[in-house]
Formats: structure tokens, C-alpha cells, sequence
């Protein structure tokens, strides 16, 4: 006769809800510890802990509870109304409830965070099922990635109030709020991928300058534009999402040795335009030029990001009927390409060859 375990399904329903709101009991995160030392610093409290419903040890712990007494605890409650657990306290005497309100803000606002972040990891097979679907789970995520970003940027701002410049916990602080500003961004690269093309033309040498303009002093005098650019059939802020991945992505894998140089150019294709955008960065691997277009993919894991940059320009560029390529660059770097009909718009009388 075979030995086998059995769990109380209320217990397996507790655990699958802590799960889906980005809790795994047993595992604490160091930015929920964190997140107790701060409360403990800044209330005076003598230890304060994160329990998790369902639990009777706590999750995560700063400080010795051991002797000193319950002086305040705040309910870790969920966007959707889920009691998550509690923040508690210890003490021998009262502590500021307010300052503990907004330590408990910033516990629930990492789990909500880490529960968005893991649905990233269906966004494969979202793509796979269709642009509708694609639309709709990324803008959901993107709005499960900003109410907990937004509520840990509170939390980081209060909480580096109450420190001291010089202090080792005004650099966590500040640590963390750098980490916070780079989920923003991600949020808005998420943003830009599930958003739906739009039709439209654009007279790219009116576009282009003025894009350069509005990333003074980055990259206007990186950037250099050799020969004429075209009107293709893709819409303004379309073009914008496509040469800002572009752009963006030279900048993230420059060659730390050496100035970085983008060049943009277009020619003609048959009834297309080529438009190319090379660097004089680290280059891309032979057997990673194609793979770089599919989402999520990301070739070096130190650079931030999801990897969803080229995948956007990819997607663009295939819903107004064009393509995207990349090419190791003579002498070292990447072009990174994409072809568009082309369009001529009224007082214009230039067409490809």
C-alpha cells in the first residue's frame, strides 16, 4: 500500500490565492524584509513582521519580537478586496499607525507587483492567440503594473523622508526608487507592444528631426541621417514607437570603449522603403539575428527591459504589410532594418525606383 500525503482543500485554496497575488508562503522576498526594517526604523518599533493568512509563522521578520508586545498591526488587503495578512508591530509602547499604513501599502504593492509580473511569462502564447487578446492582456497588466508602482513610489518617497542623507538606508531607498523608475519605463515599453497599429502616412524627413529634437541632448548629435528620407505608409506615432526601439536599443548595447555612432538611411525596395538604423555597438550574434524579434527575448540580462522592443517594431512594421531584418555591420555593430510601402502625399512627387 503506497504512502501519500493529503492537504485540506481549504488549505490548498488559501495557498492558491496567496500564489495568484504574487505570495509564495515560506519564500520571503528581501524587498518585503526590507519593507519591515523600514517600518521598524521608522516607527521605533522594536521588530515588525509580515503573517500571511493561513500561517501561523510570519513570512518575513525584522528585528526580535521575542518579549516585546503587540503595539500596532495594519490588514495587507488586496486591490480586489483579498485579506492577504497583516503587518504587525512590536513594541513596548505606542508606535506611529500612520507610518505603518504606508509600510503595509508598500508590502502589498510589491506582491500585486510580482503577481503582474508573472503573467508576463503568458505573453507568448497571448501573441500566439491573436492581436485582440494581445491588446487586452497587455493593457491589463499594464494597469496591474501601475497601481502597485505608483503606491511604491509613495511608500519610497515617505520612507526617505523620515532618513537621513548618508545613512545606509537612505541608499537602499534610493536604490529602490531607481528600481521603481526602471518598472515604470518596462510599463511603458509594455504599453507601446500591445498597442494596436494604426494606418497612416508619415514624411519621415519631417518626423525624424523632430523625434531627435525631443530626445535633446541624448541622442541628437548621436544620431546622424545620411540621404534623403521617404514618406512611407506608416501612421506618426507608429513611427515614433518603431525608431525609439530602435534608437533605444543602440543606446542600451553600446561598446563601453568607444563613442556611440547611429546612422539612418533609406532606400528603395521595389514598391517599398528600406529604412536601416546602425550602430557601432556590441553587435548580435549570427545565430540571435532573428531570434532578437521575438518577444521577451533578452540577450543580455543585465541590461533592464523585457525584451519586447524589437518584438513591438516587428509587429508594427508586419501590420502595415512591410518586414523587419538585422545584419551584423561592417566593422563591428548592428543594422537593424524594416521595409514599408511607401506613400506620397500630396505636393510630393518622389516614389521608389
Amino acid at each position: 500500500m503506497s504512502e501519500h500525503t493529503s492537504q485540506d482543500p481549504a488549505e490548498t485554496d488559501v495557498a492558491q490565492i496567496l500564489e495568484s497575488h504574487g505570495i509564495v508562503p515560506g519564500e520571503a522576498p528581501s524587498e518585503v524584509t526590507a519593507q519591515c526594517r523600514l517600518a521598524r526604523v521608522a516607527t521605533g518599533a522594536t521588530a515588525v513582521a509580515v503573517h500571511v493568512t493561513g500561517r501561523d509563522t510570519p513570512l518575513a521578520v525584522d528585528g526580535d519580537p521575542r518579549g516585546a508586545p503587540e503595539a500596532g498591526a495594519v490588514d495587507l488587503v488586496a486591490a480586489d478586496g483579498v485579506a492577504l495578512g497583516r503587518l504587525v508591530a512590536h513594541a513596548d509602547g505606542p508606535v506611529d499607525q500612520d507610518l505603518l499604513e504606508v509600510a503595509a501599502g508598500g508590502v502589498v504593492a510589491h506582491w500585486e507587483l510580482e503577481a503582474a509580473r508573472n503573467r508576463l511569462f503568458d505573453l507568448e502564447d497571448v501573441v500566439a492567440r491573436g492581436d485582440d487578446q494581445l491588446a487586452q492582456a497587455s493593457g491589463q497588466i499594464v494597469h496591474d503594473l501601475n497601481n502597485p508602482l505608483a503606491a511604491i513610489a509613495m511608500c519610497l518617497e515617505i520612507a526617505r523622508e523620515q532618513v537621513e542623507d548618508g545613512d545606509l538606508l537612505a541608499s537602499l531607498l534610493d536604490r529602490a526608487a531607481g528600481s521603481a523608475e526602471r518598472m515604470k519605463r518596462m510599463t511603458v515599453a509594455l504599453n507601446d507592444y500591445g498597442q494596436r497599429p494604426v494606418a497612416g502616412v508619415t514624411d519621415l524627413a519631417d518626423e525624424v528631426p523632430a523625434l531627435l529634437r525631443e530626445f535633446e541632448p541624448l541622442l541628437d548629435e548621436v544620431v546622424e541621417v545620411v540621404g534623403p528620407l521617404p514618406t512611407v505608409a506608416l501612421s506618426p506615432g507608429d513611427v515614433r514607437t518603431v525608431l525609439t526601439a530602435l534608437w533605444e536599443n543602440a543606446t542600451k548595447f553600446r561598446d563601453e570603449d568607444s563613442d556611440l555612432e547611429v546612422t539612418v538611411t533609406a532606400e528603395p525596395v521595389r514598391e517599398s522603403w528600406r529604412v536601416a538604423v546602425t550602430d557601432n555597438g556590441r553587435g548580435i550574434d549570427e545565430a540571435d539575428l532573428e531570434r532578437v524579434f521575438a518577444p521577451t527575448v533578452r540577450l543580455d540580462k543585465r541590461v533592464p527591459g523585457m525584451g519586447l522592443g524589437l518584438a513591438a517594431v516587428r509587429r508594427i512594421v508586419a501590420a502595415a504589410g512591410g518586414r523587419v531584418g538585422a545584419e551584423r555591420a561592417p566593422g563591428g555593430g548592428t543594422t537593424v532594418w524594416f521595409e514599408v510601402p511607401g506613400a506620397v502625399p500630396p505636393g510630393h512627387s518622389s516614389t521608389p525606383a
